[in-house]
């Protein structure tokens, strides 16, 4: 091998054979590199937004959700609180009057099905607020079929408590990567 390195650096010009496989084998490698599933990337809100998110009201449940594609997971952590509304709309009221007060603003206008937030200490980070009712948890098509099953066994037993439609879920995406 020594005098076989010996003899290509001292070369002026390599050899047609060594040439092209030389350039074979950089357009692989080249080619490999830009595949993701070599280089597996995550997505996932900071840990300090979850416990400022916990701190909106009482936590009756916590889980995430996960999405893969091309070599990236993207995790979406999912908080269902209670905030003591007596109806969905003062709930969802009383949840953005904590949230804004920490800094999120609302970038979608308050409806009645789901409304996002958006902080600028933690760029790229949103929330989603919604009720508990209307809410379905995202499937991991297969990914993650574990938490999938777990995710539908603890929102069944949520909606059972939910019967005044009071309690909010609270969803934080990270910023894409």
């Amino acid at each position: 091998m020594r005098a076989f390195l010996t003899n290509l650096l001292t070369l002026k010009r390599p050899p047609q054979a060594l040439g092209l496989t030389m350039a074979f084998v950089l357009a692989i490698l080249l080619s490999s590199g830009c595949r993701s599933e070599f280089f597996p990337g995550e997505s996932r809100a900071p840990s300090e937004v979850i416990a400022e998110l916990r701190e909106t009201g009482k936590v009756l449940g916590a889980t995430t959700t996960e999405w893969y594609w091309d070599g990236h997971t993207d995790i979406s952590d999912v908080i269902v609180v209670d905030v003591g509304g007596s109806s969905f709309r003062d709930a969802l009221d009383r949840a953005l009057g904590h949230l804004q007060g920490r800094g999120w603003k609302v970038t979608d206008p308050a409806s009645s099905w789901r409304t996002r937030l958006v902080s600028g200490r933690w760029s790229g980070v949103s929330v989603a607020v919604e009720p508990l009712s209307s809410y379905i948890p995202a499937s991991s098509e297969g990914f993650n079929e574990e938490l999938d099953s777990s995710n539908l066994a603890l929102f069944d037993a949520l909606h059972r408590q939910n019967t005044s439609g009071h309690l909010l879920v609270l969803e934080a995406h990270a910023p894409d990567s």
